[in-house]
């Protein structure tokens, strides 16, 4: 686990992280493709002319030191990683492009993100929920995006 006094010290240090993945991805990802938009308003996003993805060979890990111990240690976001998002960011690793159930479940979190009133609410409460977790397992946010895309998946291939 992290302690409180710790996490208190690493969320500035993730925010900013967070922030700034964002910030890249908006400015050089692509607008999603129609199949992709008709998703993102299937699992609750509202602004979805905002999503970019974009496609890389490595996840972006954070370069602080103890913030990327700390994202070791919890394997909140390791080099195994798929695909993230953060925020209206939505980073796949380019291997994945095509897995739409992986899709859907990051366009669950940008909702989720959403829900909370923006980036810094959703990371704090994200970490929250993660790091509570014994031995970081998956929590509530991570649950409703698998449970979600699964759904939507499964629903359209009995269809």
């Amino acid at each position: 686990m992290v302690d409180q006094e710790t996490f208190e010290q690493l969320l500035p240090l993730a925010f900013q992280w967070a922030r700034n993945i964002e910030n890249f991805v908006l400015q050089h990802g692509s607008p999603l493709r129609r199949r992709q938009v008709a998703d993102a308003r299937q699992v609750g996003v509202k602004e979805i002319s905002r999503v970019r993805i974009l496609a890389v060979d490595r996840m972006p890990l954070p370069e602080e030191p103890q913030l990327a111990e700390a994202a070791r240690r919890t394997q909140i976001i390791t080099d195994f990683c798929r695909a993230i998002a953060i925020g209206h960011a939505v980073v796949v690793r380019a291997n994945a492009w095509g897995d739409r159930e992986l899709f859907l479940h990051q366009l669950v979190h940008v909702a989720q993100c959403e829900r909370s009133g923006g980036l810094e609410q959703w990371v704090r409460q994200y970490l929250v929920d993660r790091t509570n977790c014994p031995n970081f397992a998956i929590g509530a946010f991570e649950e409703e995006a698998r449970r979600i895309a699964r759904e939507i998946c499964t629903a359209g291939a009995a269809a």
